[in-house]
């Protein structure tokens, strides 16, 4: 195995995933500015004082969560590689249920714009959870290397 590529791939996959997470934050920001009414149908909140506190402190709890991932990308803990590979790749399910929702077949609570962006996040999720299967099948978690089977 070469080490030197091993060293390269993690290297690609830790600026892969904090580029997506900073993308995220981005959006998540954006849609709160843009269009807060998505996060207040998504946690059936009116528009009063309260509800507005409690949109807030929905989106610095994704922050915080998507903090917590960034670290555990930094730091390569196990569970994180795995919660993500696992997360991203149940994102397969969101392709279908956008169409759905476009056609009309189930309904849809969100503008078209925004479910067409989910649809395409979960496209490059996808393809990441599948990149990130191949790495793990060369190079390990996080491309940190086999552990030798215990006999």
């Amino acid at each position: 195995m070469n080490n030197r590529a091993q060293k390269a791939m993690g290297l690609r996959l830790k600026t892969v995933l904090a580029a997506f997470f900073v993308f995220v934050v981005l959006f998540a920001v954006t849609v709160y500015i843009a269009d807060p009414s998505i996060y207040a149908k998504t946690l059936p909140l009116q528009s009063t004082p309260t509800g507005q506190t409690l949109m807030t402190l929905f989106l610095v709890a994704i922050v915080g969560f998507v903090a917590v991932l960034c670290l555990g990308v930094v730091r390569h803990w196990r569970w994180v590689f795995w919660l993500v590979l696992v997360a991203f790749g149940a994102s397969i399910l969101e392709i279908p249920a956008t169409i759905l929702q476009l056609v009309g077949v189930v309904p849809n609570l969100f503008p078209v714009w925004y479910s067409l962006v989910r649809m395409g996040v979960a496209m490059i999720q996808v393809a990441m959870a599948v990149w990130m299967l191949q790495i793990y099948r060369r190079y390990g978690v996080w491309a940190m290397g086999k552990r030798a089977s215990a006999h």
